[in-house]
């Protein structure tokens, strides 16, 4: 069981440094929106599967992961996909 907390917490902790990157800096050019999908997409699975087995190693690790995973995805789409871009000027 332990092992199963151990490696959750260092895959959910991969996408947190990346993520504090992208809003820093507020760039996501360099990640794969592809790797973004399906790390997600396997997630969810996980997720799923850990709810069917009742496994709370797995609930809570792929949890975490997908709102990181997906607040990564948010920031890709709000920086290299915005179809709109609204700049808010006073008129004078």
């Amino acid at each position: 069981m332990i092992i199963g907390y151990i490696a959750g917490a260092l895959t959910t902790v991969a996408f947190a440094p990346q993520l504090r990157k992208a809003r820093t800096t507020k760039s996501t050019t360099d990640v794969s929106l592809r790797m973004l999908f399906c790390s997600i997409s396997g997630m969810i699975l996980w997720l799923f599967y850990g709810i069917q087995i009742k496994d709370p190693a797995i609930v809570v690790a792929n949890s975490i992961s997908v709102i990181l995973a997906s607040s990564l995805l948010g920031l890709k789409f709000k920086n290299d996909y915005a179809i709109f871009n609204f700049k808010f000027t006073r008129k004078t």
